[in-house]
């Protein structure tokens, strides 16, 4: 029984092993699986995350595609492609489309791509013009269409991509260009559809066309602009050139002008062409010589001579290394402008001269004035000296040398005044000779030592009417310009005066404009350059010099040709390059009574009448008294012009005459011969000046002067206008007036 006993309990022992053994296994399959589903789970749960997250991003993803479609400006369209190969309708159009295009959303889907486009643009696009779609007919039209549509389709869907220009309709009617951007697009079932984005290039267009315009509008002004105007790269090489740069140069097309170097030329100042070097945008003006531009450049230009020229080079800005990107150079031609500029400055010279001449008048007079003063005492001694002294009395020749002195004095001041036109010169019968010696004697002085000069005289009779001033002005004006015809190497200057008959033959060979008589010819002959045969005809033009500038102003020989023409006249030129040049001028003689009163002395004629003598200066008064006692006059002379008026009036029928200064302080000379002329008309007055202006005489005249005496007061000319005052005085009251 122990045995059944033990073999139940090992059977029960076993059955509990097992049991135990298998309750193990059990648990530890049952923690394995757990740990399985436990993974399972985690990877499920990662999964339904993931793709939670997937659809999340995928919803972002078209919600943003949304958002961009609608919010882009341009016009997006998705339609399917028909099996027939037509574009179908819409299937998706964005916000931008119904904006631009004017129509709801439901209408758009419901139209295709052909229903948008202009029909002419898009037979345009594909090879039909409007007059070609205006013959079809309906039928044919709409069948081209379609096949035009097919074609395009099928293009886009083989292509992949295709851009093109096209024409919308809007619902209003508006015509907007677009650019086209369409590709092939694949649903998810794989047929064929085509996504168009189309851009509004109207404003596009606008810029295009008015950059366009703008550029036409350069390129006119460019091309019609009046001034000249190259362009050039940054090399420096010509790209462009207008019509007014060609026509300044003489230049027939851009191919000439490009052998010349606008940057670097004999032309260009030097400072300015260094600056070029540096890159510099300059601004000068040049002298370009064509004939020299023609030798070293070769170029066919149709200008001849100089011409002035403004020029502006700029450089077009620089690229981002720094590199200029080009030029432009500016030309305009300003020869006319420097001609008139140097007219106008010729012009100014002469104001500036006319009022220094003004201005020395003004001085002159007022010179003369005084130094007239101190010669009326120096010359009134002097004459009633001579005229005292007896003929052998040796202090006459003194007197007579102090006499001729003054005599020059005097001939000085109304040169003086003459030149300043103060004084008109008045002709008279004067002696040539003296004043040929005296201007010789002048230039001798100031001239090179290595001129040589010479007087010929070849002549009896050297008597012409003329002012002394004027026959000093010929010589000094001649004889100058040939002293500077030889200044270089030296010569001979050559002053011959001769006498001969116009109208005999070689005389009326030699001066054709002269009438028939007896003249004086004047030769200043020199041994200089020479004068070219080109310009003899010029060399009496005013302002016509060829001398360089600011060495002579062109109006000497044409002043020596209008004193001759004055004087009835004539002048005539002889010269040879290298040789030498001869002026001849000849005058009238003065042959007879009135050559001989040229130096004939006429005597002393004089009187016993009352004379009233008035001058401010006591020297004058003094002198007066006692030349008009010296001719027996009984004068009274005051220094008081008021004074003077005053006793006048008290006895306004003692006095015959009345010789006044015309400048006093108080009162002039003028203003009291009318107070006299109030009080005593028939009175004659004699007014006593240095000089006379044509208006002083006229303001005389109308005051009832009618005689004058000129300072300094010389015995002779006081004699002969207070005796001829006298006579006519007395000849008016004995002639009976005619009462009417």
């Amino acid at each position: 029984m122990a045995w059944a006993f033990w073999i139940v309990v090992g059977y029960m022992v076993t059955i509990i092993a097992g049991t135990v053994a298998m309750y193990v296994a059990l648990s530890r399959k049952e923690r394995q699986y757990a740990r399985e589903i436990a993974g399972l789970r985690s990877a499920l749960r990662n999964e339904i995350d993931l793709r939670l997250q997937r659809e999340g991003e995928l919803e972002a993803g078209e919600k943003f595609q949304r958002l961009l479609i609608n919010h882009t400006s341009d016009m997006i369209f998705l339609f399917p492609v028909a099996e027939d190969g037509m574009p179908g309708s819409f299937v998706k159009v964005n916000e931008s489309a119904c904006r631009r295009l004017g129509f709801e959303r439901d209408r758009l889907l419901k139209m295709s791509m052909p229903d948008l486009e202009e029909v002419e643009a898009a037979g345009k696009g594909v090879g039909f013009s409007r007059s070609e779609l205006l013959l079809m007919s309906d039928k044919t039209l709409i069948e081209r269409e379609n096949a035009l549509q097919r074609a395009h389709v099928e293009h886009i869907l083989e292509k992949g991509r295709v851009v093109f220009q096209r024409v919308f309709i809007a619902a209003d009617g508006r015509r907007i260009p677009v650019e086209v951007t369409a590709e092939r697009y694949d649903d998810a079932s794989g047929r064929p559809a085509i996504l168009c984005s189309a851009r509004d290039v109207s404003e596009w267009r606008a810029v295009e066309k008015a950059l366009h315009d703008t550029q036409q509008r350069f390129r006119d002004v460019f091309a019609n602009s009046p001034i000249g105007m190259a362009l050039c790269d940054g090399r420096r090489r010509l790209t462009g050139v207008n019509r007014a740069f060609l026509r300044a140069f003489g230049l027939p097309d851009e191919f000439e002008l490009s052998r010349f170097d606008l940057f670097d030329n004999p032309f260009i100042p030097a400072e300015q062409k260094e600056a070029i070097k540096r890159g510099e945008s300059v601004h000068f003006e040049t002298c370009v010589d064509f004939e020299e531009m023609k030798r070293l450049y070769k170029i066919a230009t149709s200008r001849r001579g100089q011409a002035y020229f403004e020029m502006y080079v700029h450089d077009l800005g620089h690229d981002e290394n720094k590199n200029i990107r080009g030029y432009v150079v500016q030309l305009m031609d300003i020869s006319e402008r420097r001609r008139i500029e140097q007219a106008l400055m010729e012009s100014e010279r002469q104001l500036r001269q006319a009022q220094k001449m003004e201005a020395m008048g003004t001085l002159a007079g007022g010179i003369a004035h005084d130094f007239n003063n101190i010669l009326t005492p120096i010359l009134g001694y002097t004459e009633m000296a001579l005229h005292m002294l007896p003929e052998n009395d040796p202090m006459r020749e003194f007197m007579q040398e102090i006499a001729k002195g003054s005599y020059r004095a005097k001939e000085l001041v109304e040169q003086i005044l003459t030149f300043s036109r103060r004084a008109e010169p008045e002709g008279k019968p004067i002696h040539v000779l003296p004043i040929v010696k005296e201007a010789l004697n002048l230039l001798r002085a100031s001239a090179p030592q290595n001129i040589e000069f010479s007087r010929v005289i070849k002549t009896q009779n050297d008597i012409v009417v003329a002012d002394p001033t004027q026959i000093h002005q010929i010589i000094m004006n001649l004889a100058t310009n040939a002293i500077y015809a030889m200044r270089e190497k030296g010569g001979t200057l050559e002053v011959r005066v001769a006498d001969f008959v116009a109208g005999s033959s070689p005389g009326k060979a030699e001066f054709p404009n002269l009438k028939p008589g007896r003249y004086l010819r004047v030769s200043v002959r020199d041994t200089g350059v020479g004068i070219e045969k080109g310009l003899l005809d010029r060399i009496f033009e005013p302002f016509f010099t060829t001398k360089p500038r600011g060495e002579g102003t062109g109006m000497g020989l044409a002043v020596v040709h209008g004193i001759v023409a004055n004087l009835k006249g004539d002048i005539r030129v002889e010269s040879e390059v290298g040789i030498g040049t001869t002026f001849h001028v000849a005058l009238p003689l003065v042959e007879g009574a009135a050559a001989e009163g040229a130096t004939a002395r006429a005597a002393l004629t004089g009187g016993s009448e009352q004379v009233l003598f008035v001058d401010d200066d006591e020297d004058i008064v003094k002198v007066a008294e006692r030349m008009l006692s010296t001719l027996g006059y009984r004068p009274t002379c005051l220094a008081q012009p008021n004074a003077a008026l005053r006793l006048f009036k008290m006895e306004p029928d003692q006095f015959r005459v009345v010789i006044t200064d015309q400048v006093m302080p108080g009162i002039t000379g003028i203003e009291l011969a009318r107070e006299i002329g109030a009080v005593k008309p028939d009175l004659p007055v004699i007014l006593c000046t240095c000089f006379s202006e044509a208006q002083t005489r006229q303001e005389a005249e109308a005051a009832g002067i009618k005689y004058f005496l000129g300072k300094p007061i010389m015995m002779r000319e006081l004699a002969d206008v207070v005796r001829r005052a006298l006579e006519n005085s007395r000849a008016e009251k004995i002639t009976p007036r005619i009462e009417g």
